[in-house]
């Protein structure tokens, strides 16, 4: 435990009173359970660059807001302190705070049950974030995917072009023509997109940030990059999530477009920028992933994962697109009945 950590935790308990282990999963933040009388919350360290105040602000509210509505799963509580603030903000600037724990374990995705569960998740969250009204004292709406150069002050539009000129570890000819021509693609039709549908994403719709008992998902974790964007980014996303898993299958992902068409339609507008909106998805984690390795963490592995998964998935979505075409028809039917 760090001693960032340590100095989070004792706003909220005696440091002699809690017994604190390691948490198996996430990369932006610092993170450990903590355990305090039987009682188990997982205590977070944001990360300094990827979590102002204002985001925090956002998030408690957000997911105020989802903690009062009718959920088939949950979602972390805000745990006050001692002094009854929601957070805390150290000497250095950095913020952490103590959240509620949900018991479960990420949910497998190897069945077109486990894929449709999982689509009826997205399409709850979607559902109910298209619910959520900005109080008049918030004035934040989070990072949108589209401003490519703010999602992370290290990943400037200079600081990401010297990054692609002179790159700090091995990046292939391959990856570099992908995210050129997916920059161009996303540019080109920039217009298009910043006319669709906008609502709060959550952006980071995986397994990963999911729990489940028994193969029953009872939880949804990670709104740190919570932000008004378009509407159907959070099903491209997690569409692209089950592809990924599934190495393409075609059953996976009809049967996570019936879990999600369960609570969400699209247009199709909408259908249209599927291809292109999935190319944003893998920039934005691009810039993300350059900001951070500028911030000094060792993620060359992660940046050749996701580089290679724009090629994958590109090359996928163009050889496919009749396919997907046919599976994506229930969600178009549905807002036309």
């Amino acid at each position: 435990m760090t001693n960032a950590l340590q100095s989070i935790i004792e706003h909220y308990f005696p440091l002699d009173t809690v017994n604190t282990e390691p948490v198996p999963f996430g990369l932006t933040n610092t993170t450990c359970f903590v355990t305090v009388n039987d009682q188990k919350y997982v205590a977070r360290h944001y990360d300094r660059y990827t979590k102002s105040a204002e985001s925090l602000h956002l998030e408690m509210e957000v997911t105020s807001f989802l903690l009062r509505s009718a959920l088939s799963f949950s979602i972390p509580s805000f745990l006050p302190t001692q002094n009854g603030d929601l957070y805390v903000k150290l000497l250095d600037g950095t913020m952490g705070a103590l959240v509620s724990y949900i018991q479960g374990t990420p949910p497998p995705l190897q069945t077109p049950d486990d894929a449709y569960l999982f689509g009826r998740v997205v399409g709850e969250v979607s559902a109910r974030l298209s619910e959520y009204k900005r109080p008049k004292d918030i004035n934040y709406d989070g990072i949108q995917f589209t401003d490519l150069y703010r999602l992370h002050p290290l990943a400037s539009a200079e600081n990401v072009a010297s990054f692609w000129k002179r790159p700090p570890f091995p990046v292939t000819d391959e990856q570099k023509h992908f995210y050129y021509e997916a920059l161009i693609s996303v540019e080109t039709n920039r217009e298009a997109l910043l006319s669709l549908p906008r609502q709060l994403v959550h952006h980071d719709l995986l397994v990963f940030n999911l729990l489940s008992v028994d193969r029953c998902i009872t939880g949804v974790l990670d709104f740190d990059f919570l932000a008004v964007d378009i509407s159907f980014l959070e099903f491209v996303i997690s569409l692209n999530h089950v592809l990924q898993m599934s190495g393409g299958s075609l059953e996976m992902a009809a049967a996570f477009i019936e879990g999600y068409a369960v609570f969400r339609t699209c247009s199709s507008e909408e259908l249209l920028q599927l291809r292109t909106l999935t190319r944003l998805y893998h920039i934005a984690v691009l810039h993300i992933y350059i900001g951070q390795y500028g911030a000094g963490k060792d993620n060359s592995t992660a940046f050749a994962y996701i580089a290679n998964q724009l090629i994958e998935r590109d090359n996928w979505l163009e050889h496919n697109k009749s396919h997907l075409e046919g599976l994506l028809l229930p969600l178009f039917r549905k807002e036309t009945l």
